[in-house]
């Protein structure tokens, strides 16, 4: 028992935390739905005296009657056939326009829900921390948005139905205890009971549907990261694997739900029967009674009857309710999750790079990792270009993610011009930077679009320009549709050294002042190799420039090299000085690379 009251009061928790926005349209839904099961009651109680008029040829002196004629009178009107007809046509009428308000207000509150808190997860995960994103499952935020959000409106749906039912049958309820108490109380005992019988298979129904929750969110990941890394899974032969572990997914999956539909099929189909079960019986031991009035029993009999719909009713919306909590519960965590892990973007400060960058005694780890740096050094004075190089997990893309802010020193301080760079607003920050990665992510869009990327203060001339400086853009009029060529998803219809500079045109045209290019070379052919170092020509003094590489190459013409190994910098200096000494770190990773 405590176990069932502690669900009940868990699952409060979580509707007030999710639907709190709303709770002034529930209550608005709570009086539509009074009114109209008040309305709805009274229309079908005025059943009785229209019975007796048209049994008796007169009204009878039963207490249904005797109630109307006083509400007649009050209200100054005649008590005669045609006024009782008007009055109940008048009734149902009303109640039909509150359910259609109620309705209304109902839609009205799912569409703002779905807007808002759509809007909500993927705004707030654009503006997340870098470290929760890296933690984020592909597939999971678009199942989430996607179909947890619309299964969580039909939370709040159910919700709102259940309250217009439930108010429904307590008005309902009131009516037919005035008219015949004992029917009435034996009905409501009987729902009771019944109720208590399916509370097993609504808590079953649930614990299926949290699985089924948690396995959606694996299929969308598996497809998504399936469908990303189609042309690996090609290129090892392994279809039949990947078609495989799909199936058993799958097939999970549509079990899950052929269970589901059959607990409810058990509610849906034995209900109106066991409605049948009691009308009779009460039908029997009724009739004998010498105060049985055939037109007051009908009435019970249809107050009855919908009572016994709206509990049917009502058994449906908890089912629903009981399926889309999973779904509620995954939404409410993942926006908790969002809140938690909001990018700090304050700092009073602009952006102003006059002088230097300076890392000062920087120690930085990854979550629940040893520490990748423990006292780092290192200037980055303006204008210049400084290579980075280094083996694989040295630190190299680390401390461009310092530079970047995608993380926070966890000791030491990272200054621009002697200021501590998280005073500066985070956003006038990363619109100084620009980044290129060998992740080359591209919009399915035209290059246009692709080099403007979102920002529309970007004129025509701007791009060309960029593009040039990128030295991609002859290769771009050569395209049928020049600007306009569409690239394909992720760039597929271009080569990589041309997705790479349609990428660098996107961070040139924003004319950044400082340039970070992390890998951006490694997998180029020479030819585009060549065309990349030329744009850093052009960019050089310009431009300060922090380029990391393994391809040597190209960071040759760097106005000063650091060399990492183990998360610290053994080593640093011009290019060609450090090659000519034989006991350099460079001197030995140049000739083993070579």
């Amino acid at each position: 028992m405590f176990k069932y009251l502690s669900r009940i009061f868990t699952s409060f928790g979580l509707f007030r935390t999710a639907f709190r926005k709303y709770k002034k349209r529930i209550l608005l839904l709570t009086g539509f739905g009074f009114l109209s099961g008040l309305l709805g009651g009274v229309g079908i109680g005025a059943i009785v005296p229209l019975f007796s008029f048209v049994a008796k040829e007169g009204a009878a002196d039963d207490a249904v009657t005797r109630i109307f004629k006083g509400a007649f009178h009050f209200f100054g009107i005649p008590f005669t056939l045609p006024f009782v007809i008007s009055v109940i046509v008048l009734l149902f009428v009303v109640k039909a326009l509150f359910l259609y308000a109620a309705n209304i207000v109902n839609a009205k509150a799912v569409a703002d829900y779905t807007r808002a808190t759509r809007h909500e997860l993927f705004g707030g995960t654009m503006l997340a921390k870098w470290q929760y994103l890296l933690n984020r499952k592909v597939g999971y935020l678009t199942q989430i948005i996607s179909e947890d959000i619309d299964l969580s409106a039909g939370v709040l749906v159910s919700i709102s139905v259940f309250i217009l039912f439930l108010t429904s049958f307590v008005s309902y309820a009131v009516i037919a205890l005035t008219i015949s108490p004992y029917v009435t109380i034996v009905t409501i005992i009987i729902g009771v009971v019944l109720s208590i019988f399916l509370k097993p298979i609504l808590f079953r129904i649930r614990k299926i549907m949290e699985r089924e929750t948690v396995l959606r969110k694996e299929v969308a990941h598996m497809i998504n990261q399936h469908l990303i890394g189609a042309k690996t899974v090609k290129s090892m032969v392994a279809e039949s694997s990947v078609i495989q572990l799909g199936k058993e997914r799958f097939l999970e999956l549509s079990q899950k739900k052929f269970n589901v539909l059959r607990y409810q099929s058990v509610m849906a189909t034995f209900l109106e029967p066991i409605t049948l079960a009691v009308v009779i019986p009460i039908f029997l031991f009724s009739y004998r009674d010498p105060f049985f009035n055939i037109a007051s029993f009908a009435a019970v009999l249809y107050l009855i009857q919908k009572m016994f719909s709206f509990v049917q009713s009502m058994q449906f919306r908890l089912s629903a309710i009981n399926e889309g909590i999973p779904h509620l519960q995954a939404v409410v965590s993942c926006q908790e999750e969002v809140r938690q892990n909001l990018e700090n973007s304050e700092g009073a400060n602009s952006f102003k790079f006059n002088s230097a960058i300076k890392f000062e005694n920087v120690s930085f780890s990854y979550e629940n990792e040893e520490k990748l740096f423990r006292g780092l050094d290192m200037t980055v004075k303006k204008g210049e270009m400084i290579g980075l190089i280094g083996q694989s997990g040295s630190g190299k893309t680390t401390i461009a993610d310092l530079l970047l802010r995608l993380f926070d020193p966890s000791a030491g301080v990272i200054t621009v011009d002697g200021i501590d760079i998280s005073r500066v607003n985070l956003y006038a920050w990363r619109s100084r930077i620009g980044y290129v990665s060998q992740d080359m992510f591209l919009l399915n869009d035209t290059i246009a679009n692709n080099i403007r990327f979102y920002d529309e203060g970007i004129s025509d001339k701007d791009i060309d320009e960029a593009a040039k400086l990128a030295h991609i853009y002859d290769f771009i009029l050569q395209r049928p549709d020049g600007f306009n060529t569409i690239v394909g998803e992720r760039g597929i219809k271009l080569s990589a050294g041309q997705r790479q500079r349609i990428i660098l045109a996107r961070m040139l045209v924003r004319k950044p002042e400082i340039l970070i290019l992390d890998e951006a070379t490694s997998a180029l052919d020479n030819e585009s190799e060549v065309a990349i170092q030329g744009s850093f020509e052009d960019l050089r003094g310009r431009v300060t420039m922090l380029v990391i590489a393994h391809r040597l190459s190209t960071v040759m013409s760097s106005d000063m090299l650091v060399v990492l190994e183990g998360g610290k910098i053994v080593e640093r200096g011009k290019p060609k000085e450090l090659l000519e000494n034989k006991n350099s770190h460079f001197y030995n990773i140049y000739n083993v690379k070579e």
